[in-house]
């Protein structure tokens, strides 16, 4: 039984209020003439520009002996320029980590630590959700537009660490299916890998797929998960290719669950559950192709955009 998730108003599925995704964290070192108990000096700083603090952690510096460095993350808001202008003054080393970084030359592009702070960006999608084009085939579909809505909700409350919540798809949403599942399983014994023609029947056996049936993201990302330790991730639309890569670093694969338009059963102008878990989740299941996807992954984090262009136009050529 599937419980409703809140339900949130419109197509915007960024959460509103302060989003630790937008943070900006800095990274320095003290003088090496400071003395101990140096960094009361440089938290009055933030008071001074009104700048609030999210995390702070020290560690010993990779680059000095005997000094330490210190990543505090600040809050969107207050005098944050004049605050860097004067800890870059103070600090022997400095170095910012933003996820606005367009905007801050010289800074490196904010990139998730953790697996958990793949929640920071999951939602920022770039297209679709609940809103769809005018090109789209479901656009002017009242039935359809709720149904996606329904989608982008469940995915914009998940949480890394949750139970993918189940789907119970109609009857025309099933049909869909089963017409891209027939003329695609037609073809992958002449053009399909032979590492995907492998692993495909453990998918039927162990994930439900089935013409008759759509699989559910929680089972198959349960079979990834002890096959090769990638899991899937629901999502609500198109990510940029940044936040993509980052998921696969941690052996991530973001899905959505909504299906095309039952008009257009052979054509989709966006990532849907045919794309995702009939194109992309057979091969992460084989491990040589998971462990090829979490390097790139891996190399994306912290990466340039120019770096980040040419990481997901090979690795999106590997994939097809």
């Amino acid at each position: 039984m599937m419980h409703d998730p809140k339900l949130m108003h419109g197509g915007n599925y960024i959460k509103e209020g302060r989003d630790s995704a937008k943070s900006t964290c800095l990274i320095f070192s003290p003088k090496e003439e400071d003395s101990v108990g140096t960094l009361g000096s440089y938290l009055k700083l933030f008071a001074e520009h009104e700048v609030n603090l999210l995390h702070i952690e020290s560690r010993s510096s990779h680059r000095k002996t005997n000094v330490y460095e210190f990543m505090v993350e600040c809050a969107p808001g207050g005098n944050l320029g004049m605050l860097i202008e004067n800890l870059q003054k103070q600090s022997s080393y400095f170095s910012i980590i933003s996820r606005n970084h367009k905007d801050n030359m010289g800074t490196v592009p904010w990139f998730p630590r953790r697996i958990r702070d793949l929640d920071k960006f999951a939602n920022q999608i770039l297209s679709y959700g609940s809103e769809l084009d005018s090109d789209h085939p479901g656009f002017t579909d009242p039935v359809y537009r709720s149904r996606r809505k329904y989608f982008a909700d469940l995915a914009y409350n998940y949480k890394h660490g949750q139970p993918i919540p189940r789907v119970k798809y109609t009857e025309e949403e099933t049909k869909t299916w089963g017409e891209v599942f027939r003329n695609l399983t037609k073809l992958y014994p002449k053009y399909a890998c032979q590492e995907h023609n492998h692993v495909f029947p453990l998918l039927i056996e162990n994930c439900g797929y089935r013409e008759d049936n759509i699989p559910q993201l929680e089972d198959i990302s349960n079979f990834l998960k002890d096959s090769t330790g990638f899991t899937l991730r629901p999502v609500a639309g198109l990510l940029s290719s940044r936040d993509f890569l980052a998921g696969l670093a941690f052996r991530v694969f973001h899905s959505t669950q909504y299906i095309r338009h039952s008009s257009k059963p052979l054509y989709t102008p966006e990532p849907d559950v045919c794309h995702e878990v009939l194109g992309h989740v057979p091969l992460f299941a084989d491990p040589s192709f998971a462990q090829f996807c979490q390097v790139v992954g891996l190399a994306s984090l912290g990466a340039p955009d120019e770096y980040i262009e040419k990481l997901a136009t090979r690795n999106e050529e590997r994939t097809q």
